[in-house]
């Protein structure tokens, strides 16, 4: 029962027609490793994500996490996620679509590599 229970818990979180929950992303290897100050990382990004066309709607706290929300259009969102560790900031990201098809709701669709390699880029040229 213990190592069905972590399955269980990422199945329900990512149902049809719900973004999926942020425990899932944090559980997942962190795409990215900077030794910069977390709000470095936060202005980095939300300057990428409007280069890119989208348009930043929410920063959220969540504990010492940050979550940065952007959307394109009316059917694509693209979540960044800030985790300060010591004097490491880690960053995940994932891509969600609004499916109108059978689920009806946000589907996962991948990492967003792309918004996250012109970040990378940013932040390692200072």
């Amino acid at each position: 029962m213990k190592r069905l229970f972590p399955l269980l818990m990422v199945v329900a979180a990512c149902g049809p027609g719900v973004y999926t929950r942020a425990e899932v992303v944090y559980a997942e290897p962190a795409d990215h490793m900077y030794v910069v100050p977390p709000d470095r990382v936060i202005v980095v990004t939300r300057e990428v994500l409007v280069q890119r066309g989208y348009v930043v709607y929410r920063v959220e706290n969540s504990g010492p996490n940050r979550i940065v929300w952007a959307r394109r259009g009316n059917d694509e969102v693209v979540r960044i996620f800030v985790t300060p560790e010591r004097e490491r900031v880690l960053v995940r990201s994932i891509r969600e679509v609004h499916d109108r098809g059978k689920h009806r709701g946000w589907v996962r669709r991948d990492r967003a590599e792309d918004v996250v390699a012109d970040i990378d880029v940013r932040l390692r040229a200072h």
